[in-house]
């Protein structure tokens, strides 16, 4: 009950803008809000860019040892892989060093491939349509919220013109 109270007496002492004066000032007080939030935007991307470089330095001495012990760790799986051929995966307790047959790496060369399945006549071409949108609306007519071809006059299903109201925009 107390709620609905505190929202009757708020929309009774709400600022209301009855001239160009009070609008004026609200636009002024819009300026400098936004002009606030601007600079608390620019401080944290200062924080953000010194944090940034903090970690990737950081991050940077890290990934250097870690590479530093994978390289030890892939030295002495090749010992192990040497002496037994067949090995697969060696288990630790804080980890396993695993080795597996990894399928064929195609490497394409985009274009010359792409001329010779053309010549060949290999139907391994993908060719994605798509609509050209502005094309379409240069050679329709609009009746209402409907599209009709303007030879036949066949409602062109698939799309619908939605209109809209005025937008209000402030500038400040």
């Amino acid at each position: 009950m107390s709620e609905i109270k505190e929202r009757v007496e708020e929309s009774q002492e709400r600022f209301i803008i009855t001239d160009d004066a009070k609008a004026d000032w609200a636009l002024e007080k819009l300026r400098e809000l936004k002009g606030l939030k601007r600079e608390k935007e620019e401080l944290a991307e200062k924080r953000k860019i010194m944090i940034d470089s903090w970690l990737e330095e950081e991050s940077s001495k890290i990934d250097n040892d870690i590479e530093f012990f994978e390289g030890l760790l892939t030295e002495y799986a090749m010992k192990l892989k040497e002496k037994n051929k067949d090995l697969k995966t060696h288990s630790l307790p804080f980890g396993k060093l695993k080795f597996r047959k990894q399928n064929a790496k195609w490497n394409y060369d985009e274009e010359k491939l792409l001329k010779f399945l053309k010549v060949v006549g290999i139907d391994a071409i993908k060719v994605k349509e798509q609509i050209d949108k502005q094309a379409l609306k240069n050679m329709v007519k609009v009746v209402g919220n409907k599209v009709i071809h303007p030879e036949t006059g066949e409602i062109i299903e698939g799309v619908e013109i939605e209109e809209r109201d005025e937008k209000f925009t402030i500038d400040v």
